[in-house]
């Protein structure tokens, strides 16, 4: 079956009902038909049925899309509107080549999914942070709720965030031997699971890889973390470039098929890497790879679930947050927690292991607005819907915000950073699982 017949049949189980419609967040922003799930179903349909040409205002209608999944929740019909999204994408590019991501865009990305280049960027980030500064937006506090900020503009409040990283935090590498099991005694009878590293998460969260690691020896796991990672094709998805997700994914099969045997899980950190990594079996259904793919997915797991429940089975304790007084920690839930890996109250389940906390949801009605590179390729879109999280940190008094999505981490520090004024107060944003690293009773 071709891109285009599978794009019509997907498109068909739509039966245009409109119940989708309130949880889009770009109809949210822009109340306009093609600006929802309904309107790109039948937008992508027409483009595989040569009704019309692309075109430019097409292109922006369709890559709008934040592809945070809430539509496909709320799906009466259960529209698989993610795989209908991604070849609806690959075919938007092979029929309208002509439109072309920004040259900085496209150097962001690269320096985030290539793994190599890491090292460099992490070394030049207080070099490049003066400069990219002088791209910022100057924002107006007290007139004006919203300006947008150039893309390089956003990129400096990102290298700002990542320099503690490269100047303070131990490189990864050297916390444990690259392709070998670290624990914390190195017993040959424990169980194990694979470390998943991701892209943003090499750069941006090595701390929390670290600490991963050690919650997971605590819980009497090996960890091992492969030498050779790829990225796991969430970029390639959103630009439509099918190949060359499809050859990360079985680049990473490959890598990981040896170890599979052997471990309980692949665990990732960011949420929006599990649920790719879990979907691997989508894209090689009646393929050679098929079995290996589907062994692979069906170890994929995010770790907020794996350690929800094997805290339940250890001995492994947390100090209580804070003083006498219960201790406010705003939770922010990723769209790919929710609506891919939809286990959202295991986030809430893990947490509350901390004695003397108290959790607030923060508003999760819409996208956040980061979605992988979304929010440097659409920063004014993306920074709307950011804003609204911002006015529910203004009205509460929490000082921390855990958020499980690196990119979601990131566009919250820019949220705030903006916003700072206004908020009056510090406001850490940081991964739940550095949490519960930092309140770990180490007695294991």
């Amino acid at each position: 079956m071709t891109i285009q017949q599978t794009i019509s049949q997907l498109a068909n189980q739509c039966v245009l009902c409109g119940l989708c419609i309130p949880h889009c967040p770009t109809y949210h922003l822009f109340r306009t038909e093609n600006e929802s799930p309904r309107g790109r179903i039948s937008l992508f349909k027409a483009l595989a049925e040569e009704q019309f040409e692309a075109s430019e205002d097409l292109w922006l209608s369709l890559d709008h899309c934040l592809t945070c999944r809430a539509c496909e929740k709320i799906c009466p019909s259960q529209v698989d509107y993610a795989t209908l999204n991604n070849l609806g994408r690959a075919l938007l590019v092979s029929q309208y080549p002509q439109h072309k991501r920004s040259l900085t865009q496209k150097m962001a990305e690269k320096l985030l999914v290539t793994q190599s280049l890491h090292p460099l960027v992490k070394i030049s980030a207080k070099a490049a942070a003066p400069i990219l500064s002088l791209f910022d937006t100057d924002h107006n506090h007290q007139g004006v709720k919203y300006q947008k900020p150039s893309t390089l503009g956003t990129m400096s409040h990102f290298s700002h965030e990542m320099l503690p990283n490269a100047s303070l935090n131990p490189k990864l590498e050297e916390y444990y031997p690259a392709s070998k099991t670290l624990s914390s005694t190195d017993s040959q009878d424990k169980q194990q699971v694979i470390l998943f590293k991701g892209c943003s998460s090499d750069l941006f969260e090595q701390q929390t890889l670290n600490d991963a690691i050690t919650l997971l020896n605590a819980c009497q796991f090996n960890v091992h973390v492969p030498e050779k990672q790829q990225c796991c094709g969430a970029m390639n998805s959103r630009h439509g470039d099918i190949q060359g997700m499809n050859k990360l994914a079985q680049q990473n099969i490959n890598q990981y098929k040896p170890l599979l045997q052997e471990s309980e899980a692949i665990l990732s950190i960011t949420n929006s890497c599990s649920g790719q990594l879990k979907e691997y079996i989508k894209f090689f259904e009646q393929d050679d790879l098929e079995n290996d793919a589907r062994n692979f997915s069906h170890k994929a797991t995010d770790i907020i679930s794996f350690l929800t429940h094997a805290i339940k089975k250890s001995s492994v304790q947390f100090t209580p947050i804070g003083n006498k007084e219960l201790q406010k920690i705003g939770v922010h839930i990723p769209c790919s927690l929710k609506n891919v890996l939809k286990d959202d109250q295991s986030l809430f389940d893990l947490l509350e292991n901390i004695p003397n906390i108290q959790l607030i949801r923060i508003n999760d009605q819409y996208c956040c607005g980061a979605a992988g590179s979304y929010m440097l390729q659409y920063p004014e879109i993306a920074n709307r819907l950011i804003d609204e999280k911002i006015d529910d940190v203004i009205q509460h008094d929490y000082q921390t915000i855990v958020s499980s999505n690196i990119g979601c981490s990131l566009h919250f520090k820019d949220g705030i950073k903006r916003h700072e004024h206004q908020i009056g107060r510090k406001v850490e944003v940081i991964h739940p699982i550095h949490l519960l690293a930092r309140q770990l009773i180490k007695a294991y």
